[in-house]
């Protein structure tokens, strides 16, 4: 495909004023107090990254990492300190970056968005012909004679996506400011995008939500500190961020990229040149121990229920991936989901175990927050798993699991889930189990008695039923959940 965007080494320099009072200023003069320091500060730096008609680019990346920067670079917003931001010629660039951005608050809704649209290129005549387009689209009809200074945020971000979605761009520049539409404008902000899409369009897109960039984006362009770091595939560019996200801030960055290796090897405990034992490293015994034996447990029982290599399959509390290096090997690309909340376990599992075992994690897809939010999956699951998840949830978390799987269970689906059963829910004693460990009702480990977790389910229009099997490494049960 022909390129839309092309960066070649560019960067971007402010100048950041420390002291700028008028009182400092003066005061300087005359050496009372320091005089105004300037500082130079380089939000990009040499950033190289070629964009081609129909990509969606997802720009991942911590706070003050430079994407917003490079966004308003290609609108024009700014310009680069050096090197180059080439766009093809005759591509319309449509943006929704700050809100409020091109907008006047003293002008009506009607007369900021003739200017909007002017500023876009559009003359009169045109501006007429998308206007009431604009407005429906909006849904602020009754509002267009009102100043902008009397709107909400949302009714900004409402006008503001609605120019940017009927300008008919060749590009849309999109920040995260579009995510604080109530949920039905979202959908429809949503529907746009996927039509946008459909179309052949670019889409350049800002976010912190994995799920978003999962949802929307086919690539991933990771910034930090104004480098790129990584430009590939979605669960990739994660993944990385994940990893980055982890180290402590001066590490992260590093002149001394050595010493950011020495800090992710330290958190894994295997130190890079010293031999050590895979089965004593943290993310191993996260879980409660047995990761070899869980992992291949998970499998096992999946075959024997039926999995198929075309199914969709989801893991809820994949953890560092024992069960996932197994699965991505037998499942067809793309048709294993994993869940994890911990965001420190699923980076031990993509950047250590993983390749231990010869498995690329560009296989299957991975999510990760902390509401376990499954949104960022456009797909009904077959089969659905969760081995010793419940017993590290209180039980309202346990309550939204089931929820938020059941709801993404295909028809006839089923949600496979092991639990540390409580023979008598009336008892809040702790349980010593034949392992040696001890699991509670009111703390981690925890335990549920079955009729409990059944109620959940019924809420939440599902059957539980436990079944006759006591393989599970660590001696925990397990039950079928299906919709009603």
């Amino acid at each position: 495909m022909p390129l839309v965007i092309e960066a070649r080494d560019v960067s971007k320099r402010f100048y950041l004023s420390h002291n700028p009072e008028l009182k400092v200023r003066v005061l300087g003069l005359f050496g009372g107090l320091p005089r105004q320091r300037v500082e130079e500060f380089w939000a990009l730096k040499s950033v190289t990254l070629s964009i081609a008609e129909g990509d969606s680019v997802g720009l991942i990346g911590r706070n003050g990492s430079g994407k917003s920067t490079f966004l308003k670079v290609i609108a024009g917003i700014h310009r680069p300190s050096g090197g180059q931001l080439l766009v093809a010629r005759g591509a319309r660039i449509s943006s929704m970056i700050e809100l409020g951005t091109g907008f006047h608050p003293e002008l009506t809704g009607e007369e900021n968005v003739m200017m909007n649209t002017s500023i876009h290129g559009l003359s009169r005549a045109e501006a007429l012909d998308v206007y009431d387009d604009i407005v429906a689209y909006s849904g602020l009809r009754h509002f267009m004679d009102v100043p902008i200074k009397n709107y909400s945020s949302g009714m900004h971000m409402r006008l503001g996506f609605a120019i940017a979605a009927n300008l008919h761009p060749d590009v849309l520049l999109l920040d995260e400011i579009f995510a604080v539409g109530d949920a039905d404008f979202q959908r429809q902000c949503m529907a746009t995008l996927e039509s946008f899409q459909a179309q052949g369009k670019t889409l350049v897109f800002v976010s912190h939500s994995s799920a978003a960039v999962h949802a929307m984006c086919t690539r991933a362009c990771l910034l930090d500190h104004g480098r790129l770091l990584f430009d590939g595939p979605v669960d990739q560019g994660l993944a990385e961020y994940r990893r980055v996200d982890l180290l402590a801030p001066h590490e992260a960055l590093g002149p001394e990229p050595e010493r950011a290796l020495e800090a992710t090897a330290s958190r894994s405990r295997l130190v890079p040149g010293e031999p050590q034992d895979p089965e004593t490293s943290w993310h191993r015994l996260a879980a409660g121990g047995k990761w070899v034996e869980e992992g291949q447990w998970v499998y096992d029982f999946l075959r024997r229920q039926g999995l198929r290599p075309e199914d969709h399959l989801l893991e809820m509390g994949c953890g560092s991936l024992s069960a996932a290096s197994h699965l991505l090997r037998y499942m067809h690309q793309g048709r294993y989901w994993g869940f994890e909340r911990s965001m420190e376990l699923f980076t031990a599992g993509v950047q250590i175990e993983l390749p231990r075992a010869g498995v690329n994690s560009d296989h299957g897809h991975f999510l990760s927050n902390e509401d376990f939010d499954l949104s960022g999956s456009p797909y009904q699951f077959d089969l659905a798993i969760s081995s010793g998840l419940f017993r590290q949830l209180p039980l309202n978390h346990v309550g939204r699991v089931i929820a938020t799987v059941v709801r993404k269970l295909k028809p006839g689906g089923r949600f496979f889930a092991t639990w540390t059963p409580n023979p008598d829910p009336a008892d809040f004693a702790p349980i010593e189990h034949d392992d040696g460990t001890t699991t509670y009702s009111d703390r981690e480990p925890y335990h549920y008695s079955f009729e409990m977790l059944a109620a959940l389910a019924k809420i939440v229009g599902a059957r539980a039923e436990p079944l006759d099997d006591r393989s599970h490494p660590r001696g925990e049960s397990v039950m079928v959940i299906t919709r009603q």
